[in-house]
């Protein structure tokens, strides 16, 4: 079986918001931004200007969506702060065997791209589409004289194995605010332990991310 006849859906909480596009492109990037900009946010308690959160939100859509995943939301505060971004990538090739649990851990590790602060947290979950794996670490602050992109706090990896697929599959959520941190990833893991796989062809593989207030 394949994970292209199957589709991940996952039941978001009010809160995420939906930044997957169709294409990688400026204009349905800023189109989108724009719409979650003035519509799922109050003007009132927001700490920015809408046009500053629309060039924000507009970025991070893009950032996210650069090697077309299959999903991107990002949590934001009320008042227009971030907390995390997430990501749903599938990898493997049909025919090829997939990795084991055990053998997936460095991979993710390596793939976080930036240096690691403290021993990681790794923890093995048993979700509702089978056997899943958990890296949480914390990245060391690199800093720039004032200057270049900002670098998220930390970092969760989720990688999951349902029996009988090939491909794995990866949830990455990036912690933007230290603070935050315990509460984004308590919510992470409820995010996570509610996928599921459905027939690709329901095309209802997704619950529409939503801003709560």
């Amino acid at each position: 079986m394949s994970v292209h006849e199957h589709v991940y859906q996952f039941d978001f909480q009010p809160g995420w918001l939906d930044l997957t596009l169709e294409s990688v492109d400026w204009v349905e990037a800023w189109a989108a931004a724009t719409v979650l900009a003035t519509t799922q946010f109050e003007p009132a308690r927001l700490t920015v200007t809408t046009r500053k959160l629309t060039r924000e939100l507009r970025r991070r859509a893009l950032d996210l969506n650069r090697e077309q995943s299959n999903l991107a939301a990002a949590r934001y505060t009320p008042e227009g702060r971030v907390l995390a971004d997430l990501r749903f990538d599938t990898y493997g090739e049909d025919g090829k065997p997939g990795l084991l649990p055990t053998e997936v851990v460095p991979l993710l590790l390596q793939s976080v791209g930036t240096e690691i602060a403290a021993e990681p947290d790794v923890r093995h979950l048993n979700l509702e589409t089978g056997l899943a794996v958990r890296v949480r670490a914390d990245l060391k602050e690199k800093r720039r004289f004032g200057f270049g992109r900002r670098q998220a706090a930390g970092v969760i990896k989720y990688a999951m194995f349902p029996p009988g697929l090939e491909e794995l599959s990866v949830v990455t959520i990036r912690l933007w605010q230290p603070k935050e941190a315990d509460e984004v990833t308590f919510l992470a893991d409820q995010l996570v332990a509610t996928a599921r796989l459905v027939p690709a062809e329901t095309e209802e593989h997704r619950a529409e991310p939503d801003a709560g207030r």
